[in-house]
């Protein structure tokens, strides 16, 4: 073997090798973590759900209906209305006339944005834990009851669930499950840890306290992605990890319908990036990025053999995202679309991550953003 290879196949194996620990550190994890402790010992807390709300008519009543079916029922659900133009706002109104516990407030014209939506939401609400959810997101009915258990533990300031995406049979929607579902397992593994590397805003439960002790959201406070790990990692700093909890909770959401969309979407998660208090996500995506860019380098340059090693990483891959189906209790792809899911996926990182390095904006909710996360007005489309 020439020196140059030689050197190719150290470098690969280091790489990967960071890739596979990061895997392996925080992909799996004791089962311990989700203890919750017995009903006996549950006290009562008051809960006011937060539910912001953009063009969401459609969806909007599935997930109250599925709110008003807990069995620990929230104080107060606040639906908050971000300039919605299809009905959302009269939608939310109904419910509220039947169900005085459901109140909605709306963005005054110098406001916008879900972090906006969220700030008013917790003005306006009254209870001393915060639940956020999304408008199209349909909840079993011991979601908040799981959310909220671990809150009888005064050192816990944040609670984390996981996030399932709708089946509909598509290659696309099958692609999204299966990483969303191991994205979920790194990210509670990384929770038990007490490093937590992101979060999910359609299932997030704070104490109000909390929130305020740590300035909410700081820098990112404008931002239009970040409402929720963003917080996580300032409230893990600022209280230390034993403050930390993820639940056994479980929420269901569709998957983004166009591949289009689906670009936009990790565009935007991309976009905070540099407002990430902790170094530790920074360097993750770094490692991942590099990792699925020398795999479809090595397959031109590197010896054959070397491709051997990948093998390690196709298995810690899907031993992960099989564990997200298990916690979340939904069934898995077929097989065909889970070789699919382990071609396409390096592709997909590099494709992703090079568009992201190019900074071009992006486009949530009707509005576009340039790549820092600024809104560019006069540029929202119509419905």
């Amino acid at each position: 073997m020439a020196y140059g290879e030689g050197l190719l196949v150290v470098l690969l194996c280091v790489l990967w090798g960071g890739y596979g620990y990061i895997l392996w550190r925080w992909g799996f994890f004791s089962m311990g973590g989700f203890q919750e402790g017995d009903q006996a010992d549950f006290p009562r807390l008051k809960v006011s759900v937060l539910i912001p709300a953009r063009n969401e008519a459609r969806t909007l009543p599935r997930c109250l209906e599925s709110l008003l079916s807990q069995t620990y029922q929230p104080d107060e659900i606040w639906v908050i209305n971000d300039h919605s133009e299809d009905g959302t706002v009269e939608v939310a109104k109904a419910y509220a006339q039947q169900h005085p516990h459901i109140r909605v407030a709306s963005l005054s014209p110098g406001e916008r944005g879900k972090k906006a939506a969220l700030r008013l939401g917790i003005r306006c609400a009254s209870g001393e834990i915060i639940l956020t959810t999304d408008a199209d997101t349909w909840h079993p009915p011991y979601t908040i009851e799981h959310m909220i258990r671990p809150f009888r533990r005064p050192e816990i300031q944040v609670v984390g669930g996981w996030i399932r995406l709708s089946q509909d049979g598509k290659w696309l929607t099958d692609f999204q499950r299966i990483e969303v579902a191991g994205l979920l397992t790194l990210t509670a593994g990384s929770w038990m840890r007490g490093e937590p590397i992101t979060a999910n805003g359609a299932l997030l439960a704070y104490r109000r306290q909390a929130f305020e002790a740590v300035g909410g959201w700081g820098d990112a406070e404008y931002h239009p992605s970040g409402d929720d790990d963003l917080l996580v990692q300032r409230i893990s700093l600022y209280f230390g990890s034993q403050a930390l909890a993820f639940s056994r909770a479980v929420v269901e959401t569709a998957p983004v319908p166009t591949f289009h969309a689906f670009i936009q979407q990790r565009l935007r998660w991309l976009s905070k990036r540099h407002l990430y208090p902790v170094a530790r996500t920074r360097w993750g995506l770094m490692v991942v990025g590099l990792a699925h860019l020398s795999l479809i380098l090595s397959v031109i340059w590197a010896p054959p053999s070397i491709l051997l090693a990948w093998l390690i990483i196709w298995a810690l891959q899907v031993g992960i995202a099989w564990r997200g189906f298990y916690y979340t209790q939904s069934s898995p792809p077929p097989w065909p679309r889970w070789l699919f899911a382990l071609v396409l996926y390096p592709i997909y990182q590099v494709y992703v991550g090079i568009l992201a390095l190019r900074r071009p904006p992006f486009q949530w909710k009707g509005r576009t953003y340039t790549a820092s996360g600024e809104l560019i007005p006069n540029l929202e489309k119509p419905l």
